[in-house]
């Protein structure tokens, strides 16, 4: 289901006619566009599904956070094939093109409009999940933020469940940070260029167009926030602030890294 209203959406000001839309075709150019902006992104989504090691043939319950149009949820349900997944995303763009590309997975996947730093939204999965990923969700967040949105995922594992990120985690070395920024930045454009892939802004203003929304670029701003995210041990603070136990970083390169935390104890903070 998708609890954004059906296929007719309220975006800012205006209203999208999304049925008659290729949105097969939208999310294989997401794909592509964001392949390039996200260093190895396929290897890091596997990594975050199968390092949890959760019981392949098991109901597994899953929760994606900032989810997009699914990616990373479609791949923890092909590797976990009786699990079950809600994703979660503010943007019923997104939302609404991962509804009509689920397929197969419509039945095993549950698409939910929210705002996950909203305290009360976490309140009815309270250790509902066994796995809880996060890519490229979370750089924007401040410290109280995400040790807040650190707290809630913490409530909502089930104890021996597994955190997966993945996104931005950078050195705490500013001339590093820089020096990583410019290189990522350099390996983004180079990508974009030779796969002929849409940049950020192409993407919105081409499905704007099929949606005769030419305004739709401008609601797609990237909001105001710390562009690099936070630095590695600010996380590793947060994550052990919170309760888990057991904090690794499994893959790293040019400032982005995939990290993992695990509930260890039987009860919830509090």
């Amino acid at each position: 289901m998708l609890e954004v209203g059906g296929w007719m959406l309220e975006v800012g000001d205006w209203r999208l006619e999304m049925e008659n839309l290729n949105w097969q075709k939208w999310f294989e150019q997401w794909e592509v566009m964001q392949n390039c902006y996200v260093p190895h992104r396929p290897y890091r989504f596997d990594l975050m599904v199968r390092l949890a090691d959760l019981p392949r043939e098991g109901e597994a319950q899953i929760l994606d956070l900032g989810c997009g149009p699914g990616s990373l949820a479609f791949r923890a349900l092909r590797w976990y094939p009786n699990a079950h997944a809600v994703a979660v995303d503010s943007d019923p763009v997104l939302l609404a093109m991962g509804q009509a590309v689920a397929e197969e997975a419509l039945d095993r996947i549950r698409f939910v409009q929210a705002d996950i730093q909203q305290a009360d939204w976490w309140e009815t999965y309270e250790e509902a999940f066994d796995l809880v990923l996060s890519a490229t969700a979370l750089h924007r967040l401040s410290a109280e933020d995400l040790e807040q949105l650190y707290e809630h995922i913490y409530r909502a594992l089930r104890p021996g469940g597994w955190f997966m990120s993945s996104g931005y985690m950078t050195s705490s070395d500013p001339g590093t940070r820089a020096c990583l920024q410019e290189m990522l930045h350099v390996n983004q454009q180079s990508a974009l260029h030779v796969t002929g892939a849409y940049d950020w802004d192409g993407f919105w203003q081409g499905l704007g167009r099929d949606l005769e929304q030419t305004e739709l670029l401008q609601y797609h701003r990237p909001r105001q926030g710390p562009e690099s995210g936070l630095l590695k041990h600010d996380h590793v603070s947060a994550l052990k602030a919170c309760g888990f136990e057991r904090v690794e970083f499994h893959w790293q390169d040019l400032g982005e890294a995939v990290a993992s935390a695990r509930k260890l104890s039987g009860t919830n903070k509090g």
